[in-house]
């Protein structure tokens, strides 16, 4: 009796683990993956608002360090970053500038494909945001200043980020009215 109980109470361990550890592997695989969550869904959990240029956006980060401004006596912060959303449902965003570098990262969804133009007569550059490295899309996509661009979702939706240096300020953003198209587009 003694040895059983001896034995018992490992076995029970055990079989109390490999349960645990069932339980856990369940729970872990019952989870939703965020690409099969709804747009909607996102835009609750990331707390994103409207972008005036469409889609989504929230700013998650701004530099403590800041710059002097070359276009005014000003200072800006030295970076910032957003989370952006963009539903392939409202089609392209509108073409804008920004007067700093914009890296866009890409998070999840659909590939994001980035329209860039000078707006000198020559086409538009096509650039695929996206995690498939071995099918031309590139995680990262480096956006100069001054770069005329808009993006469109192929799918249902598409999460990025873009970190903007120096950081974005509302003053220092070109917004082209909704049908326009640079030269060469």
């Amino acid at each position: 009796m003694h040895l059983t109980s001896a034995l018992a109470r490992p076995l029970g361990l055990l079989l109390v683990s490999a349960i645990g550890a069932r339980a856990a592997s369940l729970h872990y695989d019952s989870r939703i993956p965020i690409n099969q969550r709804s747009a909607q869904e996102v835009i609750s959990q990331l707390n994103l608002i409207p972008n005036e240029e469409k889609g989504y956006y929230v700013q998650t980060f701004e530099d403590a360090d800041s710059v002097t401004r070359a276009s005014s006596n000003g200072t800006r912060s030295a970076s910032t970053a957003i989370y952006y959303l963009l539903e392939g449902a409202a089609g392209s965003s509108y073409w804008h500038r920004v007067d700093a570098v914009e890296v866009w990262h890409y998070y999840a969804g659909a590939p994001l494909t980035l329209s860039l133009s000078n707006n000198d007569g020559k086409p538009s550059i096509n650039k695929v945001l996206g995690p498939d490295v071995f099918n031309n899309e590139q995680p990262q996509v480096v956006i100069p200043k001054g770069t005329w661009q808009s993006a469109l979702s192929s799918g249902k939706w598409t999460l990025v980020g873009t970190t903007v240096a120096p950081g974005f300020v509302p003053d220092g953003v070109e917004l082209a009215p909704p049908n326009w198209k640079p030269d060469g587009a």
